[in-house]
């Protein structure tokens, strides 16, 4: 009967190496997308940000599209909102 180095040394079936799954480049989202191009905004909460850009969208008319490139239209919608929210609450001096 022959001995085998498995037999002798079965720790090195687990040495071979795994074929590795090929990763699906990941897909970066709407938020991270609005991270990257508004840094200001990188501490918000990401179902915020996305709604909030959404919205502007909408509200300027505009197809909902994913963002590509920064628009200064929008950072300037959030302040006036804000503002519009303070007035009506009577914070705004």
């Amino acid at each position: 009967m022959a001995t085998t180095l498995g037999d002798l040394f079965p720790a090195l079936k687990d040495c071979s190496p795994k074929p590795e799954k090929k990763q699906k480049p990941t897909r970066k989202g709407t938020a991270q997308k609005l991270k990257e191009l508004y840094p200001e905004m990188e501490s918000w909460n990401c179902v915020f940000i996305t709604k909030a850009w959404f919205h502007w969208l909408r509200a300027d008319g505009q197809a909902l599209t994913e963002p590509e490139t920064r628009d200064e239209r929008f950072p300037e919608f959030l302040v006036e909102k804000i503002r519009e929210t303070m007035v009506e609450s009577g914070t705004w001096r």
